[in-house]
């Protein structure tokens, strides 16, 4: 029987990583299109952000929904709404024609992804408790790992072979059967063969209600929103009015709806476990491990594909470097953790975010291809080896610390601070790499004897260089390339300044815990 039982949680937790493998596989894998569909439907910089930003909105805003639903009508049902949702937004995206549909597509999807990675995590905190808990992180954290550089690789060649609409194809097709094999192999029970809550208890045979919190999903939801698009307008000025006052009144919804759900007889939100100061400093800590991912992949495949003109496939390939090493260092977790503990772990961890960070923006500084590539796989190697340490320590640190009846929740407001991570960071990234190239670009272009007048786009400005003859158009792609990798070093510098301020706070809120 317990063979039995060991086969049945090793196929639950192949299955629950390939879900997040191909997840993860299609969030990266479309950033690398973001130049080819820039080109296609003539997207600015801004329309690039939000077709990013809109999964990554709607993931945050509905993750905590997807937590309180989970803990009531079942973990496993819960996951495969999500999943279904991935397969109907890869319907509509083959189908989108111009910007505005394509943002529906990628928002249905942000909505699969805020349901099926609360839920993989819930999942794994039921079947697996202990020391076996530490090795599904782990697995979990190489599967979504993997995802995240073999994303543009997969994306490369399908754009390059299919056209970006490729993508929704293959989306359609492999979540489709990701389906199929969770429904046939992963059991709707916990690890001690009781109800996970399927039948609407909470795992003790209490029944849990089920009446959705409207006015928290409405604040919470409008709050993202406003501060996102404060964020993606910040690329023209944070004291602009469109910038600040959107961030404003976001962050005051955002306060608003956190007060409201405090004092809620139904509350949306398990604050209460942040009183434990291990997952308090968790929740930050996993914020900057997305906060890095998402900016480096947004802005790194314009450099790659336009700037270097690798094209999609090569440019996919150049970040290898980062998924290689962060195997590694998810492989190296338990050894690191036995030594320095979670605490010194995920800290280190931060350490080598910040020091991979500004390594790769310091490469742009470099006169030499050589020296400036070589300095780049040394900032990716570094900050790899940051994200595959520190997310399973992280995630293990800090699920270790959640009563099995409240795992939807925990991993639900966990992932919420992981996705205002990646909303900071293509919104940071984005605004300041934005902004800076386009100052770069006038001041370089009215030296050269240019234009000073950018479309905004490093991929726009290049194709407007290929209408210009012989050397004007050469150097206005010459003054185009400086000025990106002039901005990438300030967007780098500027994102190693906040992972270090997180550092020190996840130091004094975890100051008090063991190792």
């Amino acid at each position: 029987m317990h063979d039995a039982k060991e086969r049945t949680l090793n196929r639950s937790l192949i299955c629950l990583c390939a879900a997040e493998l191909v997840m993860m596989i299609n969030t990266t894998a479309f950033n690398v299109a973001l130049p080819n569909i820039a080109e296609s439907l003539g997207a600015s910089m801004a329309e690039q952000q939000w077709i990013v930003s809109s999964y990554n909105l709607v993931f945050a805003a509905v993750v905590l929904l997807a937590g309180f639903m989970g803990d009531r009508l079942g973990h496993l049902k819960t996951m495969l709404v999500g999943l279904g949702l991935f397969v109907a937004a890869s319907v509509i995206g083959l189908m989108s024609g111009n910007v505005p549909v394509l943002l529906v597509s990628r928002s249905i999807m942000g909505a699969g992804a805020g349901v099926v990675i609360p839920m993989g995590q819930a999942l794994l905190g039921i079947l697996f408790r202990g020391p076996g808990l530490s090795r599904a992180m782990t697995a979990w954290a190489i599967a979504g790992t993997l995802g995240v550089p073999f994303g543009p690789l997969v994306g490369g060649v399908l754009t390059a072979t299919l056209g970006w609409r490729g993508i929704f194809g293959f989306d359609g097709v492999v979540f489709l059967a990701v389906i199929m094999v969770i429904r046939m192999n992963v059991p709707p029970t916990n690890g001690s063969g009781e109800s996970d809550g399927s039948d609407g208890s909470d795992g003790s045979g209490k029944s849990r209600p089920l009446h959705i919190p409207w006015t928290s999903v409405a604040m919470m939801f409008a709050g993202f929103t406003l501060f996102s698009a404060g964020l993606v307008n910040a690329q023209h000025g944070v004291l602009a009015a469109n910038a600040w006052i959107p961030m404003t009144i976001g962050g005051m919804l955002i306060t608003g709806f956190v007060l409201h759900d405090r004092t809620s007889r139904n509350p949306l939100m398990e604050l209460g476990l942040m009183r434990d100061p291990s997952f308090a400093a968790c929740a930050p800590a996993l914020m900057m491990l997305n906060f890095s991912m998402y900016g480096i992949i947004f802005i790194m495949p314009a450099y790659l594909e336009t700037v270097l003109r690798h094209g999609a496939l090569v440019g996919g390939m150049l970040l290898m470097p980062l998924v290689v090493a962060s195997i590694a260092g998810a492989r190296a977790n338990d050894r690191i953790v036995s030594r320095i503990g979670s605490r010194g772990t995920s800290m280190l961890a931060l350490g080598c975010l910040a020091a991979g960070m500004l390594t790769i923006g310091a490469a742009m500084c470099w006169p030499g291809e050589a020296a400036e590539q070589s300095t780049m796989l040394i900032g990716q190697i570094v900050a790899g080896l940051g994200l595959g340490a520190g997310q399973p320590t992280m995630l293990t640190w800090a699920m270790g610390r959640v009563p099995i009846e409240r795992s939807g929740a925990g991993s639900s407001l966990l992932t919420v601070f992981r996705q205002f991570g990646s909303i900071i960071g293509v919104g940071i990234f984005g605004s300041v790499q934005s902004g800076l190239y386009a100052t770069g670009f006038r001041d370089l272009a009215r030296s050269a004897g240019l234009n000073p007048q950018t479309a905004g786009s490093v991929t726009l400005d290049f194709r407007r260089a290929a209408d210009l003859a012989g050397a004007a158009g050469d150097l206005m792609r010459q003054t185009a390339s400086r000025a990106y990798e002039s901005a990438m070093t300030g967007s780098f510098a500027v994102a190693a300044a906040v992972i270090v301020v997180t550092l020190g706070i996840v130091a004094l809120i975890s100051r008090r815990t063991s190792r």
